[in-house]
């Protein structure tokens, strides 16, 4: 399994795979201009302009690598089947990129069959997962095969339950995935690739693009709670100090009224001002701080 994940990885330089397949989709319905910065920084890992990065497996990304070991545990009690199997355009068709290699690695093959199963584990349901995989699911038959499947199973929910969509081949889709192929081997005639160092919500990837979703969704709770926690606080404090209470004891909770006090800070500037013999930068102490992630919610 790690020596075709590894081999899975070292293909990105030179060429495009089966992930890459709504990225080729894209541009064919609706131009280059379509094109995100993470779909350049792709580009530029396929021609040799940018180091390749392995994303974050996220909990949902791992569940679906266990879904699809146990999957292949299972088929191959039926039929042999090879797991990670490597398809390649066939040569009569090369002629059409020049920039690159057009591949896949198949989640099981049949080669007796020319047949391919590709493993899904999603949340959505098995038509709205065909739709949204429908540009790799033709890469597929673009390269040559002649039947194609589709497992799809459950996202918290046991394995068992799974079900499988033959999908039947569309030549109008595949015209708009070669038509892509065509628009981005022209442009990488003439591609330079350099990093962005602003991106918009739009550049990212659809999982990454839920990432910043939920987190945003939980910030914008948590800001709620926290606006709604200080307005009982305020009533809290307005009982107590009514009826000269000072605490408030629960085996949840300690409620304490904290009484007014004198707080004192230091003026530096009025300091800087009265002994401007003072450099400041003599008594500045440095600290190296780890990069973090700054939130503003709008």
């Amino acid at each position: 399994m790690e020596t075709n994940k590894q081999e899975i990885i070292k293909s990105r330089v030179g060429g495009f795979g089966g992930s890459d397949a709504k990225m080729f989709y894209k541009v064919g319905l609706k131009g280059i201009e379509s094109l995100s910065e993470t779909d350049k920084r792709r580009i530029a890992v396929a021609l040799g302009q940018a180091e390749f990065v392995e994303n974050f497996t996220s909990e949902a990304m791992d569940a679906g690598n266990k879904f699809e070991k146990w999957l292949g545990e299972k088929l191959n009690i039926y039929e042999n089947l090879e797991s990670n199997f490597k398809i390649e355009l066939k040569e009569q068709a090369k002629e059409q990129q020049k920039n690159f290699k057009i591949f896949a690695h198949a989640d099981f093959y049949n080669k007796n069959k020319n047949s391919v199963i590709e493993a899904k584990l999603t949340t959505s349901n098995l038509e709205e997962t065909i739709n949204d995989y429908m540009p790799q699911l033709q890469w597929y038959y673009m390269l040559g095969v002649d039947e194609v499947y589709l497992a799809k199973g459950y996202q918290n929910k046991p394995f068992e339950i799974f079900h499988e969509a033959f999908i039947e081949r569309d030549d109008k889709f595949i015209d708009v995935l070669k038509n892509g192929i065509k628009i981005i081997d022209e442009f990488c005639n003439t591609f330079v690739y350099s990093e962005k160092e602003e991106w918009t919500e739009d550049d990212l990837l659809p999982y990454e693009q839920q990432a910043v979703q939920l987190m945003y969704n939980y910030l914008s709770q948590i800001k709620k709670l926290e606006e709604e926690v200080e307005k009982q606080k305020e009533l809290l404090f307005d009982v107590m100090n009514k009826n000269g209470v000072k605490s408030i004891k629960s085996d949840k909770f300690i409620l304490t009224v904290v009484p007014e006090s004198v707080r004192s800070t230091f003026d530096k500037v009025k300091l800087l001002k009265e002994h401007p013999e003072i450099n400041e930068a003599d008594y500045l102490k440095q600290s190296v701080v780890k990069p973090y992630l700054k939130i503003t919610l709008k």
